[in-house]
């Protein structure tokens, strides 16, 4: 399937569609836990306004990375996406960390560590060279 061209751009689709399903879909409910239940705030590493705002940031970072991969943007717009998602993996990875580490419920943290490591992925895979289909 993959020796087409057809075959290679597909491929590249799912892949990528497959690393955003994670950030888009366990980063929402972090978010939301973290705003409705009063102790999961108070754990949340950088309180509840913050988290919230951590998570807008990857969920943009994450979406923009995958539009550049597949529209095939090159030079400074594609190392800008990809430093955005690097630094939404950090900050995704520092509050997996809080909740893993200093929370009373530590397997909350297996959500945004799932998605750090998507957004990772993303990012290592937008500052790849694009291939001619």
């Amino acid at each position: 399937m993959t020796g087409t061209p057809a075959g290679a751009a597909t491929l590249r689709w799912v892949t990528m569609l497959a690393w955003l399903l994670p950030p888009l879909v366990e980063l929402p409910l972090v978010a939301a836990l973290s705003s409705g239940v009063p102790q999961i705030g108070r754990a949340a590493v950088f309180g509840v306004p913050a988290t919230r705002a951590v998570v807008l940031f990857a969920l943009a970072a994450a979406l923009a990375g995958v539009v550049a991969v597949l529209r095939g943007t090159t030079g400074v717009a594609r190392a800008a996406v990809a430093g955005a998602l690097s630094i939404a993996a950090g900050t995704v990875a520092a509050l997996a960390a809080g909740f893993l580490f200093d929370s009373t419920f530590p397997l909350l943290g297996v959500l945004p560590a799932h998605s750090a490591l998507a957004l990772a992925v993303l990012a290592g895979a937008t500052l790849r060279e694009p291939t001619a289909d």
